[in-house]
């Protein structure tokens, strides 16, 4: 090891005289402390073609070789302390669980998506959980699946492109009160991921075989968590009160033919008081998605997530996306960020309505969409010169970097879904067959 150690920093040194930078556009730093190359030195011996850079977070990062991956990086600290490793594993070497349950999801065998023949394994200190994740691709899309080593999914990401930075997976500290609060109500949970920004924390854990996010105000008092149900726990009465379902079942969603896709417990923490909520993502008749939220006493209520929790002000986002927010909904709060279908969707309440709207992986925006009672007369004549009947009095409004339109359920000779642009042009149209 000592004979490693003057090699490895003369390589280092010797890169710092060709580069300011390194291929991914980090900035090469003025010199790595002695702690971190001998630590770096100690770990991978073997290592070979090692580069350094410095993240913004002050991280020393090494990307190298070794005889087992042709690509790696490793985060430490400047006193030295190791936090994360980034390595390339074969597909088919990844946990079985992980292949059991990529194979089973939509993404799996027969579904048109290709996975890399190479997956990445993040290994971290401090107990926190590894997490692999799968790149696969289908025609010009691509997603990124993040799983524990016991297969479950705790991020799906659309289109994130192909440089990966795993930096927001550095383990991070928890303050004593919210690991405290973890250890009382969740003992043995396995951190996945930390998020500090703004006023709040957000807190990903497995618990109970269960990915949970805990979202803790600036008090560090947990607002609310957030469990990941399924359908099969739709049969549990133990998970499922029968009020609830019987709200559920009586909805007009469901009773016209639109079918649970996703099940979330809400569990909102006012005081000293507790209260459970359950929010249903059902898909209906016309491939679209709706939503519902049900209080555990089966009222249909909506809980308050953000703006009047404990001074929180709303759920922290990215910088550029809440800038896109701000510049383009002035005055609206933040209630929610959530992962669905790849996608990052983020929930604000603006000018009072509640607007969903969604980015990729590369914090582009996608599409903004809400319920609205009002339709342009323009789009209302449009539809009856083509003989339809408007059947119902809710409609969405979408909004979208190339279009904005409006989705209305028609009748004529059959329910259909149409499609119509705000100078009352129909563009698409879709039979509920």
């Amino acid at each position: 090891m000592n004979k490693l150690l003057p090699a490895c920093a003369l390589l280092v040194g010797m890169y710092f005289t060709l580069a300011s930078c390194t291929e991914d556009g980090q900035p090469q730093p003025a010199t790595v402390p002695e702690n971190v190359l001998a630590q770096f030195s100690q770990s991978y011996p073997d290592a070979q073609n090692v580069s350094w850079s410095q993240n913004e977070e002050g991280y020393y990062v090494a990307t190298f070789s070794t005889t087992a991956s042709t690509r790696n990086a490793a985060w430490y600290e400047s006193n030295g302390t190791w936090g994360m490793t980034e390595c390339k594993i074969p597909f088919a070497q990844l946990p079985k669980a992980v292949l059991t349950a990529f194979n089973a999801s939509a993404y799996g065998q027969g579904s048109g998506w290709t996975p890399d023949d190479e997956a990445d394994k993040l290994e971290r200190r401090d107990g926190s959980e590894t997490i692999y994740v799968i790149e696969a691709e289908k025609g010009d899309s691509e997603v990124d699946l993040f799983y524990t080593a016991d297969g479950i999914l705790t991020k799906e990401i659309m289109d994130a492109g192909h440089e990966n930075d795993y930096s927001g997976y550095l383990p991070q500290d928890l303050s004593g009160s919210i690991s405290q609060w973890l250890d009382d109500n969740y003992p043995g949970a396995r951190i996945v991921e930390i998020d500090h920004e703004g006023s709040g924390y957000e807190v990903e854990f497995i618990a109970n075989n269960r990915k949970i996010e805990a979202y803790f105000n600036a008090s560090q008092q947990c607002v609310y968590t957030k469990t990941d149900l399924n359908r099969r726990d739709y049969e549990d009465p133990a998970l499922i009160p029968a009020t609830v379902k019987a709200t559920l079942e009586a909805s007009e969603a469901m009773k016209s033919g639109a079918y649970i896709d996703d099940i979330e417990l809400y569990t909102v923490y006012q005081g000293s008081e507790t209260v459970r909520y359950f929010h249903f993502e059902l898909e209906t008749r016309f491939g679209d998605e709706t939503q519902l939220f049900i209080k555990e006493d089966g009222t249909e209520e909506r809980p308050d997530l953000g703006g009047n929790t404990g001074g929180n002000p709303g759920i922290s986002v990215d910088g550029d996306i809440e800038k896109f927010i701000t510049d383009n909904y002035p005055g609206a709060v933040i209630i929610e960020r959530d992962y669905d279908d790849g996608y990052l969707e983020v929930e604000i309440r603006h000018d009072g309505t509640i607007k969903e709207v969604k980015f990729n992986g590369r914090n582009e925006w996608i599409r903004t969409e809400w319920e609205t009672r009002e339709l342009p007369a323009a789009v209302r004549q449009a539809i009856e010169n083509e003989g339809y009947r408007i059947s119902d009095d809710e409609y969405d409004r979408v909004e979208a970097p190339d279009r904005k339109w409006y989705e209305v359920e028609a009748w004529k000779n059959g329910e259909w879904k149409l499609y119509v642009d705000d100078n009352g042009s129909i563009f698409n149209r879709r039979a509920d067959d």
